[in-house]
C-alpha cells in the first residue's frame, strides 16, 4: 500500500486556494448586492472577475475603495 505524503507545499496550496475562493465569493456577493449597478454592470463585473481573476479582483477592490462610504 502506498503511503500518502502530505507536504508543506500541498498544505500551503490548499489554504491559498481556500482563501482565493473565499475572496472571490466575497467580491461576487458584494457585486450582486450593490444597488448603484444595474444588471448589465453586475454581469460585467462578474464576467471580468471570472475571466481575469487576479486583475479583476484587484481593480474591483481599488474601484470599490474609491467610492464614498454609505451610511
Amino acid at each position: 500500500m502506498a503511503t500518502v505524503a502530505y507536504t508543506y507545499g500541498q498544505g500551503f496550496f490548499t489554504i491559498a486556494l481556500a482563501v482565493w475562493i473565499f475572496v472571490w465569493l466575497y467580491v461576487t456577493v458584494g457585486v450582486v448586492r450593490r444597488r448603484d449597478l444595474g444588471f448589465g454592470g453586475k454581469l460585467l463585473w462578474i464576467v471580468v472577475i471570472l475571466v481575469i481573476p487576479l486583475v479583476g479582483l484587484f481593480v474591483y477592490f481599488l474601484w470599490n475603495a474609491s467610492r464614498p462610504a454609505q451610511a
